[in-house]
């Protein structure tokens, strides 16, 4: 086992420790009606974030939060996989400000999170969806929706440029929430699109999985 595979195992023992889950932040408050997600579209950006360790462990919840006109918040998040398989999940929900803070509590207990440029936030989760896309992986079945909240933030505004995949190519861990059959279409997925060889992954086992 290489060394960042040891540290993406340490990395989730200690978030199984904490009680978290980095496969789906729960989060309070309404699930938004067709007219909410498009008036979020257009209202203020409040936040966005992504988790301080992302580049370093290729995975994390992404927040990008917009401030509705009636005061309330509207958020989505965003699992995204840089290795292998974009967003693995997604939500949208508006909330109360007080819902939000206390939401925010849970999240940042869980990873610390540092604030990105909007553009430059769409442009990591476009372009995560779009290498997975090439390998033969959808998004999230929410991702479509919670990808509404973005609007007309123009991810050609950022001039940064993100790398997917691990050492030139896909690396793909299997998270808590696979069974063993999805685990192996995965794999083989990804030996139909690119061969033997021309991937990597690690099949995680037992409690050591959860996070």
């Amino acid at each position: 086992m290489s060394r960042h595979e040891r540290r993406y195992l340490r990395y989730l023992e200690r978030h199984k420790k904490q009680g978290t889950t980095t496969a789906s932040y729960s989060a309070g408050g309404a699930r938004a009606s067709a007219r909410d997600v498009a008036s979020a579209a257009n209202a203020p950006i409040h936040e966005s974030l992504v988790p301080a360790n992302l580049f370093e462990h290729g995975i994390g919840n992404l927040l990008f939060s917009r401030s509705m006109p009636d005061g309330r918040i509207a958020v989505a998040g965003f699992l995204l996989d840089l290795y292998c398989l974009g967003v693995k999940n997604a939500f949208f929900h508006i909330m109360t400000r007080d819902e939000y803070a206390e939401a925010m509590r849970s999240w940042t207990a869980a990873q610390e999170m540092r604030p990105m440029d909007s553009a430059c936030l769409r442009k990591l989760v476009e372009g995560g969806v779009a290498y997975a896309r090439e390998l033969g992986f959808s998004p999230h079945a929410d991702y479509a929706e919670a990808s509404q909240i973005f609007g007309d933030v123009q991810s050609t505004a950022c001039s940064w440029h993100f790398e997917y995949g691990r050492d030139g190519k896909p690396f793909y861990v299997s998270g808590p929430h696979e069974a063993a059959a999805q685990v192996q279409a995965i794999v083989k997925q990804l030996e139909r699109r690119l061969g033997p060889g021309n991937f990597d992954y690690l099949v995680l086992e037992g409690p050591a999985g959860e996070f």
